[in-house]
């Protein structure tokens, strides 16, 4: 899931180049890579490693695009800043609408990945991981109702967690490669290979992070070009290794529902898999429970802003509504085996929607042709994702419909409002004058 509403940044100017690398990766790296190379092999098996390479390659020109947004317009409103005003008001709304009514669809489905990661250490079947699931979702509803926020330190060590837990995975993993488990190398036909990179863009989610935290930076022209080139390397690596290691160690126990806890076996041996249940249990918590806290703050302002119903901007409305969506979502999740993918796609969906918007934006506002050429192939390889969604593409496109019904609607009421301000100052003037108290007073002067 997008990072926009996971990290909150520190003040202006505090960030340099070692902490600002540690917000991008916190940013990007999230609980999903502990599931979704699971999931992209399960689409397109060994073949699935092309759709990583792809997103890696792809993500040069996305992150550095949204780099340059960040150093020319340091701004906190990120990506609906950017889109607003290239595009107008209802780009904007519908970009807000993106992220506000799609997160809460993914928080059972990020706490799903622990939950499998639970009932595989215990040898329990999949309701048991949909409970783990329930749990997970309902605690962190529950922080949320209660004020609980999760601290900006605690971020940055839930990412550092990951990143070392990943590093011993692929470490452990490595000892076990064998080459000849990746035949055959596309069981599924390489048409498999497209839908499997728009399932794991999820993973690739959060380099819009740099739009706005540009201003957090001591300097950000010289140090937004640094960090974006460290965290691509960094996390280009990471993914890389992981999913090659997952496949050639694992072989088509990398589709299972716990790979990182098998490569973990390697080098911890039976413990490997209870600790990490337990590891994606806790880092699940503190995760969903920043993007759950995100999502009501922009539910929040989107009421106050009118880009959405003045309901969602009072008291705890915003949470009620984020709250049954993960209820739906929670639902699609206990129809069977393969809804989690589902979720997956509708979310990523809306992810690929807003970075359409986003790098349509810098088409726009960029300065020279050199910047706007490389947002340009930015938004070629997010188009070319995009086209590999197919019908799940129907669910960023309805919300679409919906601003754009929401904005009309508030067109009108305040064109009725100009409408009916003249017509209320001419009335009060004919009444005025009919008012005999109001004539008497004028008569009974000497």
């Amino acid at each position: 899931m997008s990072a926009d509403t996971a990290i909150r940044p520190v003040r202006a100017g505090e960030l340099g180049r070692v902490r600002g690398l540690a917000y991008y990766l916190g940013a990007v790296l999230g609980t999903g890579v502990i599931a979704l190379p699971a999931l992209s092999y399960r689409a397109a098996g060994p073949a699935s490693l092309l759709a990583w390479a792809a997103l890696v390659v792809a993500s040069v020109p996305i992150a550095w695009t949204f780099s340059s947004l960040g150093r020319l317009l340091p701004d906190g409103g990120g990506v609906s800043t950017y889109v607003r005003r290239a595009f107008g008001g209802y780009w904007a709304t519908a970009s807000g609408w993106w992220f506000y009514l799609t997160i809460p669809l993914g928080i059972p489905a990020s706490a799903l990945f622990a939950g499998q990661y639970v009932a595989h250490a215990l040898g329990a079947p999949r309701w048991t991981a949909v409970g783990v699931a329930g749990g997970i979702t309902a605690a962190v509803l529950g922080a949320v109702w209660a004020g609980v926020r999760t601290s900006s330190t605690l971020q940055l060590i839930i990412a550092g967690t990951i990143l070392t837990v990943l590093v011993i995975a692929i470490g452990a993993g490595a000892s076990r490669v064998d080459a000849g488990r990746i035949e055959p190398f596309a069981p599924h036909g390489w048409s498999a290979v497209a839908p499997s990179a728009a399932l794991i863009m999820w993973a690739f989610s959060g380099w819009e992070a740099m739009s706005y935290l540009g201003g957090q930076f001591r300097d950000p022209r010289r140090d937004l070009g640094v960090v974006t080139a460290l965290a691509l390397i960094t996390i280009g690596v990471l993914y890389l290794a992981l999913a090659a290691v997952s496949i050639f160690a694992l072989g088509d126990g990398a589709g299972g529902d716990a790979p990182l806890a098998s490569l973990l076996a390697y080098a911890l041996g039976p413990a490997g898999e209870a600790l990490t249940a337990g590891l994606a249990v806790v880092l699940t918590l503190g995760t969903l429970t920043s993007y759950a806290t995100g999502a009501v703050e922009l539910g929040r302002s989107l009421g106050v802003s009118a880009s959405l119903p003045g309901w969602f901007g009072r008291g705890r409305n915003a949470l009620v509504a984020v709250a049954v969506l993960s209820g739906v979502g929670l639902g699609i999740l206990a129809g069977g085996p393969d809804t989690s993918e589902v979720l997956v796609r509708l979310v990523t969906a809306a992810i690929i929607a807003v970075y359409v918007a986003g790098l349509a934006a810098a088409l726009r506002l960029l300065p020279g042709r050199g910047p706007r050429a490389v947002a340009g192939v930015g938004l070629a390889a997010v188009m070319g994702i995009a086209a590999s969604c197919g019908l799940y593409l129907a669910w960023p496109a309805a919300l679409g419909v919906g601003a754009a019904f929401w904005c009309a609607r508030r067109r009108v009421v305040a064109a009725r409002g100009v409408t009916s301000a003249p017509q209320a100052v001419t009335s009060a003037k004919i009444n005025r004058r009919d008012d005999p108290r109001a004539q008497g007073g004028r008569n009974d002067r000497p």
